[in-house]
């Protein structure tokens, strides 16, 4: 099952994800990414430059979704 990264970038910060999650495919981690937009957003965490960029194991961004 492939792995995913899901990394927070906004303009002075980066919160990557080393280890990843295994997911099926893109469709399923994609959703899992609006799941934690969702979580930073309900905890307060919503800088208006942020994004959370979803990429696979090669590196190849397969999904950016605005915070």
């Amino acid at each position: 099952m492939p792995r995913y990264h899901f990394v927070v970038r906004a303009h002075d910060h980066m919160h990557d994800d080393p280890e990843g999650s295994h997911f099926p495919n893109h469709e399923a981690a994609r959703e899992h990414g609006h799941r934690i937009v969702r979580e930073l957003n309900e905890g307060g965490y919503c800088p208006e430059d942020a994004s959370l960029v979803i990429h696979d194991e090669t590196g190849q961004i397969v999904h950016a979704i605005p915070l």
